[in-house]
């Protein structure tokens, strides 16, 4: 059975994420040559992508000490 690829919103994100084979990588980069549209959405996910990888994952040092002074001052009600 042959698998007919069609390039799709789904398939520009995985080949973001290089998540893709060099097949379809081929078929996808022909896509994006051809469709405007398609091109637009991956410009705007790789846009998305860099935001997304810059995102901090650590909370603030301020964050981190408003937690550590309410922990020193919490007395449990018992």
């Amino acid at each position: 059975m042959t698998q007919t690829f069609t390039s799709t919103q789904n398939d520009v994100i995985r080949y973001l994420y290089n998540e893709t084979s060099n097949q379809e990588n081929s078929f996808i980069e022909e896509a994006l040559l051809f469709d405007k549209d398609l091109l637009d959405f991956y410009l705007d996910c790789a846009d998305l992508k860099t935001g997304l990888d810059k995102i901090e994952l650590t909370p603030s040092n301020s964050a981190v000490e408003r937690i550590l002074d309410y922990s020193r001052n919490y007395e449990p009600k018992i």
